[in-house]
């Protein structure tokens, strides 16, 4: 065959090639920026309207992962379709700055501590953690790492017992429990009941509240809210939230310094901003590292949340994993203003 012949056999698999390659980038392409408007209507809209509430759950840091793989793929492609390409690196880089800004914080701001911080551990055992004595030593190992003087736990179990929390926490600390609450503390504690449980099954609404004093803040206590909430990511926010300020103006909540829990609810949700409208989350505040929360071994979403007063102050949070349960740990060092 002469190379003439060869030239006309493989210009049609050449262009049958180049064919393939192009209805491919289209189809990545289509895929990416779909993924992008979607997310980025979710960001918008939040959880404010309850037929399209369900887009604000696609998790940013899965975002941000596509846009990669997009570009990896589309690296190779310099032919044509400049628009699309400069386009779709616009979104990725729009993507991964929301990630820096709400999800994932690479520095840590430095702030002078006084003996008036407070270090706290927020967590949701979460069942059966809350039996498992590797939470002991999860709870051992950072009450160690941090001088944590509060532990706030969610799903109480065995391990918030008396003799238990002399073995993880110290000889020196006590617990007091209300509902499915547990605060644990070396401070005095004051005040330990349940302001409000409603619902039933998995879609119940715990609220309870404790009182305790620290030693170094002038006879000013500590108010704590904790809150559990359903975690049906469909069930209407709206409906949450009205059914929690219904329920803690009925249980006489009062005033409080700061509210912690697993909510079910990303930040900036309907539930935070109207229930606690005045209060200010800590990691937004003093965060760094990684703010998501669940699940634990790939947290995607952040829905257990400190809140603080408008006369508190994050000095620092961050999560840990504890290697067990479905949750990270928040941890979080207080002070008032």
């Amino acid at each position: 065959m002469t190379e003439a012949a060869v030239e006309i056999v493989e210009a049609p698999l050449a262009k049958a090639w180049r064919t393939r390659w192009d209805w491919a980038a289209i189809a990545m392409d289509a895929i990416w920026f779909s993924l992008f408007l979607v997310w980025f209507a979710g960001r918008i809209v939040g959880d404010r309207n309850s037929f399209v509430q369900w887009i604000s759950w696609i998790p940013t840091l899965g975002v941000v992962a596509f846009g990669c793989v997009w570009l990896v793929c589309r690296a190779g492609d310099r032919r044509r379709h400049r628009l699309r390409r400069w386009g779709g690196l616009a979104c990725v880089a729009l993507a991964a700055g929301a990630a820096v800004r709400g999800d994932f914080r690479p520095w840590k701001d430095s702030v002078a501590q006084t003996p008036q911080d407070i270090r706290i551990v927020q967590w949701n055992t979460d069942h059966p953690s809350g039996n498992d004595p590797r939470s002991m030593t999860a709870l051992a190992t950072i009450s160690a790492e941090h001088a944590v003087d509060l532990f706030l736990i969610s799903n109480r179990g065995s391990i918030t017992t008396q003799d238990c929390v002399h073995q993880w926490a110290g000889a020196n600390f006590s617990n007091v429990s209300a509902g499915p609450f547990a605060c644990v503390t070396h401070f005095p504690i004051e005040e330990a009941r349940v302001i409000a449980v409603t619902g039933h099954g998995y879609d119940m609404v715990w609220v309870a509240k404790f009182v305790v004093r620290p030693p170094l803040w002038n006879g000013r206590v500590l108010r704590i809210a904790m809150v559990d909430l359903p975690s049906k990511p469909t069930l209407s926010r709206i409906q949450v939230a009205q059914e929690l300020l219904v329920a803690i103006r009925r249980g006489d909540l009062g005033e409080v310094d700061i509210v912690v829990g697993d909510f079910n609810a990303l930040p900036g949700s309907l539930i935070l901003s109207r229930v606690f409208p005045t209060f200010h989350d800590s990691w937004a505040e003093a965060g760094s590292g990684l703010r998501n929360t669940w699940p634990r071994l790939f947290p995607l979403w952040s829905i257990d949340h400190v809140l603080l007063a408008p006369d508190m102050r994050a000095i620092s949070s961050t999560t840990a994993n504890p290697g067990v349960s479905k949750h990270r740990m928040n941890v979080v060092s207080v002070r008032p203003r």
